[in-house]
């Protein structure tokens, strides 16, 4: 049981930023009380925030990072076109949630 413990995971979230994922669908859940929309990315978004903010409470050696690709710009040490590192793989932490959000 020990060794359970000390075993941590990573996870890369790689998020689709191309048009089709900012428009409206009715399909990708209901509004909530802090977001009204129902685009694709909101719904992922969300996913990927929650996500973080359980892995901090229940697993606080874990790493998170957050890629999006099909951007408007590079933001990368590769300069690899339209992929932007939005969180690069490290332990989240408050800060982490902030930034975000």
């Amino acid at each position: 049981i020990e060794a359970v413990k000390d075993m941590k995971d990573s996870v890369i979230f790689l998020v689709d930023c191309h048009r089709s994922m900012y428009e409206q669908n009715m399909f990708n859940g209901r509004p909530t009380e802090d977001c009204d929309s129902t685009s694709s990315i909101d719904c992922v978004l969300r996913a990927a925030l929650s996500f973080m903010k359980t892995k901090i409470i229940t697993s606080d050696n874990d790493k998170i990072g957050i890629i999006l690709y099909g951007c408007a710009k590079t933001q990368n040490s590769l300069n690899l076109p339209n992929i932007c590192v939005m969180q690069r793989l490290d332990t989240p932490d408050a800060a982490t949630i902030k930034n975000f959000q």
